[in-house]
Parts: structure tokens; C-alpha cells; sequence
């Protein structure tokens, strides 16, 4: 009888164990799927307009140049760092169907607070440059010479991150002419266009008016966000390269509360 108690308890003791094995590789199971979910590496799916789609009847390209069109337009303020920014203020072109934010180029954490519509897409550069003959030993080049102009000005290491109501959207990973990686992001050169650069423009202009331009850059196009509250950031570091020079180098923190009626 022993025997059989014996045999019976060690019997018991198997079935826990193999129980408790089972919940621990539950466990474990249900640990792995919610890291690979939380990968901070993932990207969540975003609605964002594409190189070939026609937003609002227009086409990328067209708004890209409409966005460097309002950029140039905007006044240097002297009281500001930059161009009449202020900490929770609300720098944004919302005229239309489509709301431009700021030029990273701005540098430095940032934060503004806006209301817009649930009918606008959002667009915005990573990291964008234009040059025209508004400058100085650029007034007589040729379209092919400005658009390389605007892509020298991109050289480095360039890397932009994305992120809307704090998910990942999109990323920009290039070093100098070399495209390492790029999600829900647009690379784009403009065709010729005409643009305007007012005498009191925050960007450097030797003669103002209006002049052929090129643009270069990576854009990202949003398309309209639900009614509510939403937070649109986008940070930009740019690292200088051999090929790049010392000169191109930025880092931006840019934060968007956006109110969308």
C-alpha cells in the first residue's frame, strides 16, 4: 500500500509540474507576441496621400511647390528666433484643403496648438530645400543647376522620425545620396516652377520677386484626420558628412496639438 501511495503522489506531482510548464510556455507565448506588437520598430498603418495620387485635385508635386510658395512668404519678426514662431503659438498656412506646417529647418523643441478642419490633409517637409534666383550667384542658372542646388543642400545624414497620436508614422533614413530607408514618406524634385520671394522674407534673398526655382526634399502628406484632438511630431537630425561639409546639421523637435472640427 505504500508502494502505491508513494507511486500515487509522485503520479500527482508529474501532472502539476507538466500544468505548470504549460502556463509558463503560455506565458511566454503571449509575452512574445505582445513585444513583437509593441516593437518600437513597428510602424502603424497610416493614411497618407502617395507620389502619384492628385490631393484635392492637385497633384504632390503642385503642393510641395504651394508649401515653398508660403514658406518664402513667411516675414522675418525680430522678436522671434524664427520668422514669428512663438512656444504654443500656431505658425501654420490653413488656407484651403490642405494645412502646411513648419520647415524643420527651424531647429530646436517646439510646440504649437492649432485648430483645423477634418476636410484638410497635413503636409510637411522632413527635410526639404529650394533654391531660386533670388540669391546672390544664382540670379542667371539654369533649371538643372538650381535643382542641383537644392539637392546639395540635402547632403548628410539625414533622419526623421514620424509619429501621430504618439504611433509611428513615417521615416526618413538617407546618408547623403544614398536611401537607407523610407516609410510613408515621399522623395521629391520639383519640376521648373515660379516663386516669390518678398524684400522682408525670413529665408536669405538678395533680390526680391519673383524667380525660377527647384525644390528637393522628403515630404510627408497626411490625409485628413478624424474630428477631435491629435498630436502631429516630427523630429529631424541632420549629421554633416564628409561629402555633406560641417554646414549641414540640424536638430528639430516640432509638436503639433491640432484641434480638428
Amino acid at each position: 500500500m505504500l508502494i502505491k501511495y508513494i507511486s500515487k503522489t509522485i503520479l500527482q506531482k508529474l501532472v502539476i509540474l507538466q500544468l505548470k510548464s504549460i502556463n509558463v510556455l503560455a506565458t511566454l507565448s503571449i509575452l512574445l507576441v505582445s513585444i513583437t506588437v509593441m516593437s518600437p520598430g513597428a510602424y502603424a498603418e497610416a493614411d497618407i496621400f502617395k507620389i502619384d495620387d492628385m490631393p484635392f485635385g492637385k497633384s504632390y508635386e503642385t503642393w510641395v511647390q504651394d508649401w515653398w510658395r508660403w514658406n518664402a512668404a513667411i516675414p522675418k519678426d525680430p522678436q522671434t528666433t524664427f520668422a514669428g514662431v512663438k512656444e504654443n503659438g500656431c505658425l501654420i498656412n490653413k488656407n484651403g484643403s490642405v494645412v502646411m506646417l513648419i520647415d524643420p529647418a527651424i531647429g530646436g523643441k517646439l510646440n504649437q496648438v492649432c485648430e483645423i478642419s477634418a476636410d484638410q490633409g497635413i503636409l510637411f517637409p522632413a527635410w526639404s530645400a529650394e533654391c531660386d534666383g533670388s540669391t546672390k550667384g544664382m540670379e542667371n542658372k539654369s533649371f538643372k543647376e538650381l535643382s542641383e542646388c537644392a539637392r546639395g543642400y540635402n547632403l548628410g545624414k539625414v533622419m526623421v522620425n514620424v509619429r501621430v497620436d504618439n504611433n509611428h508614422i513615417a521615416k526618413v533614413d538617407v546618408n547623403d545620396y544614398k536611401t537607407i530607408n523610407l516609410v510613408n514618406a515621399t522623395e521629391l524634385y520639383t519640376k521648373e516652377f515660379n516663386i516669390t520671394t518678398p524684400k522682408e522674407s525670413h529665408l536669405s534673398v538678395d533680390y526680391p520677386g519673383t524667380h525660377l526655382g527647384a525644390v528637393h526634399g522628403w515630404f510627408i502628406f497626411l490625409k485628413p484626420l478624424t474630428p477631435g484632438e491629435h498630436t502631429v511630431n516630427y523630429v529631424n537630425v541632420v549629421k554633416p558628412t564628409s561629402l555633406s561639409g560641417a554646414g549641414n546639421a540640424n536638430n528639430a523637435n516640432i509638436t503639433y496639438l491640432l484641434k480638428v472640427r
